[in-house]
């Protein structure tokens, strides 16, 4: 099939066109094509339709979404079913295209990428080429008609900054090649539509320069300044300024040579991916001191044995502890380490197949500058290719929300330079050898006040601090929650800290009162529980359901109807998830010297799964 986005969006079967008209499927098929291969959740798609209020029936007005359009596949295809291409997975949808489907947005990603490569090794007509080839897909403006709601909208301003930055690529390399006359024309109609962006004046001005206009390059930067005090209040920015007094006084470097690197100059790539960090961060983690403390000692190691492996970090913990936010914070804390670059890659809704990770592979490799057109696309040989490109570099690799030990193995750098944190909701990292184990178990009551003064303002906690207290001990010492508890006082200026804690106390009311941040900790906790067995996850239900906070495995023996052994793997499986606390209070240790441990199940983390059960959650 081909996909296209990179204007009005059509979709081509092998009968001819088949796109959906149905506003709503339109909207669904182009956020599942932007996460191809990789899956969205449930509760993105229904933010995509429908915003922060959702109807009670959004998720079943989804499902018939989704049905409609394995129907229009059905008919579209031939050899492969509408089931083969969106596929169910238990946090929501995937839509998997296969080597011979065509998407417009990943044909320009591959030619930028390719482009970029050309150029680091001095091929500038070839990367002219390709990214003229990259330009041409482009129809209108991306996403031109659909309806989009905020992930779409989002996503249409990447796509369109993207083709910007493409553009103002391939004119810079044709002005190392000497076509200054023949960008003219195209300059000054970008620079007259959008004189705010000043990559198109600056390369105007020096096409003007070098076909002999002087004046008129002197009269763009006045035109593009008047633009930018009047409608943003700016001055240029400095490199236009400079250029600008170049201009002026008549430098004679403009006149000939390329404003980007040399013909023939390598450009280095460095990727920089790492999400921003939070502002508000509070550290209640003693680990991430001491982890931070292990990979800067790398630095001190000139006049020890040479390390022989990358250091790794494996973050772990229960739904909702900030598992991604204290890596991301640890990263931010290393980055200045790691100056060949910083990958991030989110492997949530990812699965384990190994075209799946493979497509992972060769976008990260692309990010790198590495072409991967050139060589086999298979797992095996982008492994190969991504452990040679990171041997004799230092590069930091961020893998968030890893599923499994083939994902990490396929995405671990190899030079002894690098270092690999990972994020999982299993306990699968413990097994990489040498790894420096972070575990999440929550924060204390301190630390939660803390964070939840930094969000809504220390005073509002010093004028109540028993009601703040309340409420921080029912978020369970999960940053999430805290930090939900404060973004609905933020929204709720009027209510008071024990206004609040009185309505979070109503069990049943405790994940909607969370607001946003519920939702966000529903769907934690539904991609841990994604993870289990049918026969735990179902376990898990039961036991929520009768209301118990407290196990035994005599106690889940009885309750579920299992033999002893059974019920003691299960709550294994549920520790291992960090679904369940093992303890042993002082209460349960007469049963614990009888080999009989005892397991608890956090209030909140109950209420949520409660919620889900109620919600139905898991699409069929």
């Amino acid at each position: 099939m081909r996909f296209n986005l990179l204007g009005p969006f059509q979709v081509y079967g092998a009968r001819g066109l088949a796109t959906p008209t149905a506003a709503m499927q339109r909207r669904v098929l182009a956020l599942l094509l932007l996460e191809a291969n990789r899956g969205v959740r449930v509760d993105r798609l229904v933010e995509e339709l429908w915003g922060d209020r959702p109807p009670v029936s959004a998720r079943t007005t989804l499902q018939t979404y989704i049905y409609h359009l394995r129907r229009l596949f059905r008919g579209a295809l031939i050899g492969r079913t509408g089931e083969d291409l969106l596929v169910t997975r238990p946090f929501g949808y995937e839509l998997r295209l296969a080597v011979e489907d065509e998407f417009d947005v990943h044909e320009f990603e591959q030619l930028l990428a390719r482009a970029k490569t050309m150029r680091e090794h001095g091929l500038l007509e070839d990367a002219s080429h390709q990214l003229r080839e990259a330009l041409d897909l482009w129809t209108g403006e991306p996403l031109a008609d659909i309806d989009a709601g905020p992930l779409l909208a989002a996503a249409a301003t990447r796509l369109e900054e993207s083709r910007k930055a493409a553009l103002e690529l391939r004119i810079d390399i044709d002005l190392q090649l000497g076509r200054h006359h023949e960008v003219v024309s195209e300059l000054s109609s970008l620079v007259n539509t959008d004189a705010a962006h000043e990559g198109f004046v600056s390369k105007l001005m020096v096409a003007l320069v070098r076909s002999g206009r002087r004046a008129e390059a002197l009269d763009v930067y006045q035109r593009a300044r008047a633009q930018l005090i009047g409608e943003y209040g700016l001055e240029p920015s400095g490199s236009t300024r400079q250029l600008h007094h170049a201009i002026l006084n008549d430098e004679s470097g403009l006149s000939v040579g390329p404003t980007g690197p040399a013909a023939g100059a390598p450009t280095r790539v460095v990727p920089a991916q790492l999400l921003p960090d939070i502002a508000d961060f509070v550290d209640g983690c003693g680990d991430l001191v001491r982890v931070r403390g292990w990979l800067e000692s790398r630095e001190a190691e000139t006049g020890r044995e040479p390390r022989s492996a990358p250091h790794v970090v494996g973050v772990l913990g229960p739904p909702g502890v900030g598992k991604t936010t204290s890596a991301l914070h640890l990263a931010h804390q290393v980055r200045h380490l790691f100056p060949d670059g910083q990958l991030y890659e989110n492997l949530d809704g990812l699965d384990d197949h190994p075209d799946s990770i493979a497509q992972t592979l060769a976008r990260l490799l692309r990010s790198c500058g590495v072409p991967t057109d050139v060589s086999p696309t298979g797992l095996v040989e982008l492994s190969n290719t991504f452990r040679t490109w990171t041997a004799d570099r230092s590069v930091l690799v961020v893998l968030d929300n890893a599923r499994s030990a083939a994902q990490v193995r396929a995405l671990h750098p190899a030079g002894p330079a690098c270092a690999l944190v990972v994020t999982s909701r299993t306990n699968l990292v413990s097994s990489i050898p040498g790894v420096a184990t972070v575990s999440l178990t929550g924060m204390d009551v301190d630390d939660a006040l803390t964070l939840l003064g930094r969000v809504i303002g220390e005073h509002r906690v010093a004028a109540e601090p028993q009601a703040a207290r309340r409420l921080v001990l029912m978020c369970d010492g999960l940053p999430l929650a805290v930090r939900a508890v404060g973004v609905r006082l933020v929204n709720r200026p009027h209510w008071s800290l024990q206004h609040f804690a009185d309505r979070l106390a109503v069990a049943e009311n405790r994940v909607i009162e969370l607001g946003p941040g519920g939702a966000s900790l529903l769907a934690s906790v539904e991609a841990s529980l994604a993870q289990l067995t049918d026969v735990t996850r179902q376990s898990f239900y039961t036991v929520i359901a009768r209301g118990l906070t407290r196990l035994t495995a005599g106690a889940m023996s009885g309750i579920v109807k299992v033999g002893r052994s059974t019920a003691e793997t299960i709550l294994e499986q549920l520790v291992d998830a960090h679904l369940v606390i093992e303890c042993m209070p002082a209460a349960d240790r007469l049963r614990a010297r009888q080999g009989e441990a005892s397991y608890l199940v956090p209030s909140l983390l109950a209420a949520v799964v409660r919620e889900l059960v109620n919600r139905q959650l898991y699409v069929a």
